[in-house]
C-alpha cells in the first residue's frame, strides 16, 4: 500500500502542469473579456478557475507524497511545499471570488489573481531548483568540455571519468537533489559514497561494484542506473568507466600509465581534439567541390586539398608573372577555405595587395621574391590567423616590424635580403620569443640539419647528339658523388668536379656527401636521346577535356609536365587506357620505347600498371614486340615522375603503336576506393 502511494507522487511531475496552463490561459481570458462581461463568460471563467483549483490540491497531494521518496535538499523542498500550500489555498480562494457578487470580492479578485501568478513562478523556481540545481535558472549552460590534445598525457578521472558523470549522473546526484543519499559531482562525495555505502569497493571478492552492478543492469530494472528516460552512456564512455574501474577506480593515473586493450586505445583516441588554427578553421567552413578544384587547375591555378577529405585548400601561384586581379577573383567564391596561399617569384606587388583581403584564413604566406612593401604590409597584418610569413628577397625594411606586431599567431617569419638591419630583427625576435625569425643565409643555419641532395642542371630533358649536365649544391664544404648507370650512388661512386656530356638516354642520380654527415637523399634525373625523327601521332581517343594539353602533339614536343598538372605538357585520361601510334619519318631500327608519366595519389592520378608495344612498317599489319606488366601502385601519398624504359628486339619499323594501361579504379587503401583514377603521360620516346 505504501509502494503504490508513493508511486501516486511519481505523477507530480504530469500534473503540476495543469493548474499552471489553466490560471495562465483563465487570467488572459479574464483581461479579454473584462470590457464585454456577460453571464456566458463569467460561466466559462469560473469552469476555469474550478478546474484550476482542482488540478492544483491534485497536485500538492502527489507533490507532497514524492517528498516522501527523500534525496532533495530540505530547505528547498521547505519553501517549496509550503509555497505551494499557499498557491493552492489562494487559487481556491479566486474561484470563491469569482462566484461572489459582493463589491469586496470584485475587489480583491484582480490582484490576488496576479499574487497568485507571482507564486507560480517563485514555486515553479524552488521545484525547478530541487530537481536541476539551485543555479537552474541564470546559470551558465554551457558545460567546460575538458580539450584533450594528448590522450596519454590525460588525468584519467579528472580529463575523461568526470566529465562522464556531469552529464549522466549528476543531475540526480548533486547538492540539490540526492538521490539515495549519493553525491557524484566530486571525488570527495564519490569515495563517501551513498545510504547504501560505497559504490566504488565491491562488497565480495567476486561481485562487482555497486555503482558498477546498476550500471549493467538491463535498462528495463527499476534499479538500473542512470534510469530509464535519461540519457545513457554510450557504448564508448561505458568502456571507459569499466576500464577506470578495473584499475581500482584510481583518481590521479595518467592515461599513457595504465594497460588498454586496443580497442580501447582507439576509444582513447577519439577523445584527442586538434587545436590547432587550421583545425578551427576546417570546423567552421564547408568542403570545396572538386569541380571547383578542377576548374581553377585548368586555369593556370594550381589548387589542391591540404589532406585527403580536407576541406582546407592550398593554392600555388609560384612563379607566375601574369598575375591580375581575376586569379584572386576566382578564388574569391571559397576564400575562407584557403589557408595556404604561395606567391614566391610572381608579379605580385602593392597595387595587387589589396586582392588579398578576401583571405581572412591565411595561415602561411609566401611572398618571397616579389616587389611587395608597405602598402601589402598594411594588407598583411589583418590576417589574425597567419602563422608562417615569408619575405624573402622583398623590399620591406623596419617599419613592417611595426605593423607585424599586429599578428597574433605569426611564429616563423623568413626576412633574408630584405631592407629590414639586424639590429631591428634581434630587436623583434627579443620581444617576441615565439616568433622564429630568420634572417639571413649562411651555412650555420643548416648546421643542426641533414644534408639536401644536389641540383642537377642541363638545358633540355632531350637531345639528339649530346647533352652538358651540371650538378651545384648551396655549400661549397660537401662533396657530390653521382652515377649513370641507373644504380643509387654513394660516397664510392663517381665524384663530380665539372659539367659532364652524354652521349645516350641516361638516368642521372646524385647525393651529397660531408665528412660526420650522413648521405643526402638520391636526385635523379632522365634525359631522353631523340634518335628518330616524328611525322605524325595519333590517339585511339580524345584525352580529357580539362587535361588535354596539345593533344596527341604534347607526347612527341620533348617539353617534360611539372607537379602543376595543367601546364599544358600532360594529356590525361579518367578511368581508360589508350593507345599512340607513332609514325617515323622513315624506316628506323627500333629498339627501346619510353613512357613519361605521372603519379599523386592524393589527386587520383597513378603510374600506368602496364604497357605494350607493336611495331608495323605499313600502318596497317602490326607484330607485337613487348607486353610489360608493372602492377597497381603500392599505398602512398608522394608525388612522383618517371620514364618506363621498355627494351625490345632491334626491329625495323616506320610505325610504332604503344598502348598505356590505367589502374582504371582508385585502389583499395586509397580514402576513394572504387572511384576512377586518371593516367598523365606526357612524353613518349622511341630510340
Amino acid at each position: 500500500m505504501i509502494a503504490q502511494t508513493l508511486q501516486i507522487g511519481n505523477l507530480h511531475p504530469l500534473v503540476i502542469h495543469l493548474p499552471i496552463g489553466i490560471l495562465i490561459i483563465g487570467f488572459v481570458l479574464e483581461i479579454g473579456f473584462r470590457k464585454k462581461p456577460s453571464d456566458a463568460v463569467r460561466d466559462i471563467l469560473l469552469m476555469v478557475l474550478g478546474f484550476g483549483a482542482l488540478t492544483a490540491i491534485i497536485s500538492l497531494g502527489t507533490g507532497w507524497l514524492l517528498a516522501d521518496n527523500g534525496g532533495y535538499d530540505e530547505t528547498l523542498l521547505f519553501r517549496h511545499r509550503w509555497l505551494a500550500v499557499a498557491f493552492t489555498v489562494l487559487t481556491a480562494g479566486l474561484y470563491f471570488l469569482k462566484r461572489s457578487a459582493t463589491a469586496i470580492a470584485k475587489k480583491l479578485y484582480m490582484p490576488l489573481y496576479i499574487v497568485v501568478l507571482i507564486l507560480i513562478g517563485i514555486t515553479g523556481h524552488y521545484g525547478g531548483s530541487m530537481t536541476h540545481g539551485e543555479d537552474f535558472l541564470f546559470a551558465d549552460k554551457t558545460t567546460q568540455k575538458v580539450v584533450i590534445e594528448d590522450v596519454d598525457k590525460a588525468l584519467v578521472y579528472n580529463d575523461i571519468i568526470q566529465p562522464i558523470f556531469d552529464n549522466k549522473c549528476v543531475s540526480c546526484h548533486n547538492t540539490s537533489k540526492i538521490k539515495g543519499g549519493l553525491l557524484m559531482d566530486t571525488k570527495e562525495n564519490l569515495l563517501a559514497g551513498g545510504d547504501s555505502g560505497s559504490i566504488l569497493d565491491s562488497v565480495a571478492p567476486d561481485k562487482p561494484s555497486l555503482f558498477l552492478h546498476h550500471l549493467q543492469l538491463p535498462l528495463e530494472d527499476e534499479d538500473h542506473m542512470p534510469p530509464k528516460g535519461k540519457v545513457q552512456p554510450t557504448a564508448d564512455e561505458l568502456a571507459l568507466l569499466e576500464w577506470w574501474m578495473a584499475h581500482g577506480h584510481c583518481f590521479d593515473c595518467v592515461v599513457g600509465t595504465m594497460e588498454k586493450t586496443e580497442q580501447l586505445q582507439k576509444i582513447l583516441k577519439n577523445l584527442e581534439e586538434d587545436t590547432s588554427t587550421r583545425a578551427m578553421i576546417a570546423k567552421e567552413v564547408s568542403v570545396v567541390p572538386n569541380a571547383w578544384l578542377a576548374d581553377l587547375n585548368s586555369s593556370n591555378i594550381s589548387a589542391s586539398r591540404l589532406a585527403i577529405k580536407s576541406p582546407l585548400i592550398l593554392i600555388n601561384l609560384y612563379g607566375r608573372t601574369d598575375l591580375t586581379p581575376g586569379d584572386f577573383k576566382a578564388l574569391k567564391k571559397y576564400a575562407k577555405n584557403i589557408v595556404e596561399l604561395n606567391l614566391g617569384h610572381t608579379n605580385f606587388n602593392d597595387t595587387l595587395a589589396p586582392s588579398l583581403k578576401a583571405f581572412k584564413n591565411l595561415t602561411k604566406l609566401q611572398l618571397q621574391k616579389t616587389a611587395i612593401a608597405e602598402k601589402s604590409i598594411d594588407v598583411i597584418t589583418e590576417f589574425e590567423h597567419l602563422e608562417s610569413l615569408n619575405l624573402y628577397g622583398t623590399e620591406v625594411d623596419n617599419k613592417a616590424f611595426e605593423k607585424l606586431e599586429n599578428l597574433p599567431k605569426l611564429t616563423h617569419l623568413y626576412l633574408w635580403q630584405t631592407n629590414i638591419t639586424k639590429e631591428a630583427m634581434d630587436a623583434f625576435a627579443n620581444a617576441h620569443p615565439e616568433v622564429n625569425v630568420q634572417g639571413q643565409i649562411d651555412s650555420d643555419i643548416f648546421k643542426a640539419t641533414k644534408l639536401e641532395p644536389p641540383t642537377i642542371i642541363a638545358d633540355t630533358d632531350f637531345f639528339k647528339d649530346s647533352l652538358q649536365i651540371a650538378m651545384e649544391y648551396v655549400f661549397n664544404d660537401a662533396q657530390i658523388f653521382y652515377t649513370l648507370d641507373g644504380s643509387i650512388p654513394d660516397s664510392t661512386s663517381l665524384p663530380y668536379s665539372k659539367p659532364l656530356t652524354i652521349h645516350r638516354s641516361t638516368e642521372v642520380k646524385a647525393v651529397t656527401h660531408a665528412p660526420g654527415w650522413n648521405l643526402s637523399e638520391v636526385t635523379a634525373s632522365s634525359f631522353k636521346k631523340i634518335s628518330f625523327d616524328v611525322n605524325a601521332i595519333t590517339l585511339n581517343k580524345n584525352p580529357n577535356e580539362r587535361y588535354k594539353g596539345h593533344g596527341a602533339q604534347t607526347l612527341i614536343d620533348q617539353k617534360r609536365g611539372t607537379v602543376n598538372f595543367v601546364d599544358g605538357n600532360w594529356i590525361g585520361f579518367e578511368g581508360s587506357n589508350f593507345t599512340a601510334t607513332i609514325q617515323l619519318g622513315k624506316e628506323e631500327q627500333v629498339s627501346s620505347v619510353s613512357v613519361g608519366a605521372f603519379s599523386s595519389p592524393e589527386k587520383w592520378i597513378f603510374y600506368p600498371t602496364g604497357f605494350k608495344v607493336w611495331t608495323s612498317m605499313n600502318g596497317t599489319d602490326f607484330k607485337l614486340a613487348k607486353t610489360l606488366n608493372v602492377g597497381p601502385e603500392e599505398i602512398n601519398t608522394n608525388t612522383k615522375f618517371r620514364f618506363f624504359d621498355m627494351d625490345i628486339a632491334p626491329t625495323s619499323a616506320k610505325y610504332v603503336r604503344v598502348q598505356v594501361n590505367s589502374q582504371l579504379k582508385n585502389p583499395e587503401w586509397h580514402p576513394n576506393p572504387g572511384g576512377n583514377s586518371w593516367l598523365f603521360v606526357d612524353e613518349i620516346v622511341l630510340n
